[in-house]
């Protein structure tokens, strides 16, 4: 029976993978961190969910870099050196990051104080206090992770811009919170020293010295040769704002049942 490699132990990869060895299928799941749980890690499922895969057959390879796939094999890193993993199909769980700047048409110039919500939220979390009045774009479960984490950490007003409204109840504790307006442009120099936000014709500038991009999810494609779409590999994602466990569980159907629909028009 082929086999199948899982990029990606974080919900979504761990029952995508589940679901392949119940089907019968040989899976071995890589993970760059050296436990499951993914990039945003929920403490609460993760360990449960790492389990169940472990108990149906998931050969589970944490601290493991996937870095190539050739068509044949996944070519991977880990803490005993370089690893190929012949199989017949990957199935990419990265999972999301926020969207860039350019991807969200935010002009200005290139200057300090602009980053994506993933790592304001560690930075924050690791103690730096990214600004004492940043402005978080986003309202659903990373823009309301990062509010509290930089309230946490000090900042003195926190304003919340939320396009699609407040999706995630957390990011509705900012000071400030201006709904269904999205931010035009950033300036500064060294640093953001001000945000000017949208809302129809309408403009508003707002005094800041931070900007944090928490908005919109876009799919990781960061495994060579995978980037794109092509026969054997299927990506496996969910976009949905809040994060639920119900969307990430349907998420991993969809992909374990897209990788087994593909191996059957293989072998055929």
């Amino acid at each position: 029976m082929s086999a199948v490699a899982v990029v990606g132990a974080g919900r979504t990869g761990l029952q995508a993978a589940a679901a392949l060895a119940r089907a019968g299928r040989p899976v071995a799941l890589f993970e760059r961190l050296p436990a499951a749980g993914g990039q945003e890690p929920e403490p609460e499922t993760a360990g449960a969910l790492a389990a169940d895969a472990r108990r149906v057959g998931v050969e589970l390879r944490l601290g493991t870099l996937a870095v190539r796939w050739d068509g044949e094999a996944l070519h991977a890193l880990g803490v005993d050196g370089a690893v190929r993993f012949e199989c017949a199909a990957l199935l990419v769980a990265t999972g999301t990051r926020p969207a860039t700047r350019g991807e969200l048409g935010i002009a200005g110039d290139r200057f300090a104080g602009v980053m994506p919500g993933s790592a304001a939220l560690h930075l924050t979390e690791s103690g730096v206090l990214l600004g004492h009045r940043p402005v978080v774009l986003g309202g659903g479960t990373l823009a309301g992770s990062c509010v509290g984490a930089l309230r946490h950490a000090g900042a003195e007003h926190v304003t919340l811009v939320a396009p699609d409204g407040v999706l995630d109840p957390a990011a509705a504790r900012a000071d400030s919170v201006l709904e269904g307006w999205t931010v035009h442009s950033a300036s500064g120099d060294p640093r953001v020293s001000s945000v000017t936000i949208a809302r129809g014709d309408g403009r508003e500038r707002l005094a800041a010295d931070a900007l944090v991009l928490a908005h919109r999810r876009v799919p990781m494609r960061n495994v060579e040769g995978a980037v794109r779409a092509r026969e054997c590999v299927v990506f496996c994602h969910s976009g949905a704002e809040p994060k639920t466990a119900a969307d990430a569980r349907a998420a991993a159907e969809r992909g374990a049942g897209e990788v087994l629909e593909t191996l059957r028009r293989g072998a055929s």
